[in-house]
């Protein structure tokens, strides 16, 4: 952020300008979803699909950590530590995702649950 404004007047011009910003991103992001609106109806290949879904998120998520968290403004060592601890969590996701396969449910097992909503596949194994 630039120096304290001191006046009135530079900080009417500080405020009106961090308002036009806002409302910028605001505008970005809504074209943003309403582009990934626009990708799931349209007659595209699933992995292309799937490419430009997770890419148009990955674009959102940087603008909205970036300037609503205010990591653009922050010392560097808080974006490290909040990239840090993302990397933490997504390495915790992968890993529990390659740890945990359908191959290791027992169907018996699903099959005296008292759950209602598990149903029970017979392709599993």
């Amino acid at each position: 952020m630039s120096s304290h404004a001191t006046t009135q007047a530079e900080i009417l011009v500080e405020e009106a300008r961090r308002y036009h910003t806002f409302v910028n991103m605001a505008l970005l992001l809504s074209v943003l979803t309403g582009t990934g609106i626009v990708i799931i109806f349209t007659p595209l290949p699933g992995w292309i699909m799937l490419t430009a879904l997770i890419t148009l998120a990955f674009i959102k998520f940087m603008c909205v950590i970036l300037w609503f968290m205010h990591l653009l403004e922050d010392p560097p060592l808080l974006t490290v530590l909040f990239l840090g601890g993302l990397l933490l969590a997504v390495g915790t996701l992968l890993a529990l995702l390659g740890i945990m396969s359908p191959k290791d449910v027992d169907p018996e097992t699903l099959q005296n649950s008292s759950v209602p909503w598990v149903s029970v596949h017979n392709d599993v194994g």
